[in-house]
């Protein structure tokens, strides 16, 4: 029984349809499921996104939801009653992923983690530390041009002139106010989070080709962040504007950013701070908490939650075999990931020069030789481990 677990999305048919991990369910004629999280896409146990009901979303909710739907199926699907369970998931469900085996171990046999986070950190500065190697590797000059427009804005956002030249500059969507916090931290974060998303997500050639469309603008260093960023919306949010979005709480379609943010202020944090320099710091995101969730989201809220997390599930040395864990070194959330084996029946594999969640899609002719290879390591672990549970041979892979 192989479970493909859902994350801070709405679940559609495509992991279903096509991916690496319906590979290996297929090469030992599994049964193969994907399931929603509670609270994203259409699976959400209450009529309204009011905190109070928040409370029933968590990763432990989401871990005894993925338990109960196993056994329902072992119980109701014909031929599962005593299959083993193989789980996976990529970014946030990856870290499910691990979680699960660790804590439900007599449930769950096998787990798959695909760039998971497992250290949870309310300042996550590491991020755009990464980002900004993965650009420099595409462009020495590339994160350069980007600090001295940062610092540009910066220095703009002193004055209410210059806030205002930014705003019709960036085109705003609605107008800056200076120096004034947390707006003025805020806006620099949607100059930045550009460059967040294309690292994350980046194939071969893909930065280089970015830093290209960057370095290729015409004007001062300021103008050609403009016209890099401008194409990609159709106006820059404010703070207030974002606040007052996000504290409605009637249901919105798929719309996921409210309640991701509730899982951030209480459970993980990973919030992406200092972007290209000394640009805005973690006090913005506990003031997103309060502003949109209550002012009893404090950052001692957030703090304690954080340590629950790392306490509950071990951080990044937990106690815990047959977990598979695979990170790609171009992908900013390899840093609080695992980075080690941490026995032999629990492997990391890193791969050079893959961003996020990159082992995790169908093989292509194209695929640099050491993703190929770490597929191959990947499913020939499971199948060893699955042989050791069902009776077969010993497993003697790392």
């Amino acid at each position: 029984m192989f479970v493909f677990i859902g994350g801070e999305w709405g679940i559609s048919t495509g992991w279903a349809t096509s991916g690496f991990f319906l590979d290996i369910a297929r090469s030992h004629n599994g049964a193969f499921f994907y399931t929603e999280h509670r609270f994203y896409g259409d699976s959400y146990p209450i009529y309204n996104w009011e905190v109070d009901g928040f409370r029933y979303l968590s990763a432990d909710q989401a871990l005894a939801d993925l338990v109960y739907f196993i056994e329902y199926q072992k119980q109701n699907t014909p031929g599962l009653r005593n299959s083993t369970v193989v789980v996976a998931g990529s970014s946030y469900a990856g870290s499910l992923a691990a979680w699960a085996r660790i804590k439900y171990p007599h449930k769950i046999d096998i787990a798959y983690s695909s760039s998971g986070p497992l250290h949870a950190k309310a300042d996550f500065p590491e991020y755009f530390a990464a980002v900004e190697e993965n650009l420099r590797l595409a462009s020495p000059t590339c994160p350069q041009l980007i600090r001295r427009a940062m610092a540009d804005a910066i220095q703009l956002l002193e004055t209410q002139e210059g806030a205002a030249t930014l705003s019709e500059l960036f085109n705003t969507c609605e107008p800056l106010k200076g120096p004034v916090e947390p707006d003025r931290s805020y806006f620099l974060t949607g100059l930045s989070s550009p460059f967040a998303d294309v690292a994350q997500t980046a194939g071969p050639g893909d930065l280089v080709a970015e830093c290209e469309r960057l370095e290729n603008n015409t004007g001062t260093d300021l103008e050609k962040l403009a016209e890099y960023i401008k194409p990609l919306q159709y106006c820059i949010w404010t703070y207030d504007l974002f606040r007052d979005y996000y504290s409605e709480t009637y249901v919105i379609g798929s719309m996921r950013t409210r309640q991701w943010l509730y899982q951030t202020c209480t459970e993980f944090g990973w919030y992406q701070t200092q972007a290209f320099g000394d640009t805005f710091k973690v006090d913005l995101f506990y003031q997103l908490c309060s502003d949109v969730l209550g002012e009893q989201f404090t950052s001692s809220t957030l703090q304690a939650g954080v340590k629950r997390t790392n306490l509950f599930y071990g951080s990044i040395n937990p106690k815990v075999t047959r977990l598979i864990t695979c990170q790609g070194t171009a992908d900013p959330w390899h840093t609080v990931g695992l980075q080690n084996d941490l026995n032999d029946h629990a492997i990391t594999i890193i791969v050079n020069g893959t961003s996020h969640s990159a082992d995790l899609y169908s093989v292509m002719d194209s695929d640099p030789v050491e993703l190929k290879q770490a597929r191959t390591r990947i499913m020939d672990t499971i199948s060893a481990w699955i042989s050791e549970i069902e009776g077969g041979v010993k497993s003697t892979t790392k």
